[in-house]
């Protein structure tokens, strides 16, 4: 799977989400693309992911919808909303 940052950003467009994560994002001090590229070992992204990831599922977005957003494998998105 190739991923790409402005793909992402077209995506959230099209979807009419990227204020809200952009706000999301920043709230937790982290920016759209240290969200979406960002290390998964750096605590502040995983807790933002974590909070971004869950406001989707409530949302409505199923656990593969939210990875297809973000390029990311679904049993890596499972295992955050189960925290």
């Amino acid at each position: 799977m190739k991923r790409s940052f402005a793909k992402f950003e077209e995506r959230l467009r099209a979807g009419a989400l990227h204020a809200e994560l952009t706000k999301r994002a920043l709230a937790h001090h982290v920016s759209l693309r240290e969200l979406y590229e960002g290390v998964d070992r750096a605590p502040s992204i995983t807790a933002a992911r974590h909070a971004v990831y869950a406001w989707l599922s409530k949302k409505g977005k199923g656990v593969n919808e939210i990875a297809r957003l973000f390029d990311r494998m679904p049993n890596g998105v499972s295992r955050m909303l189960k925290r």
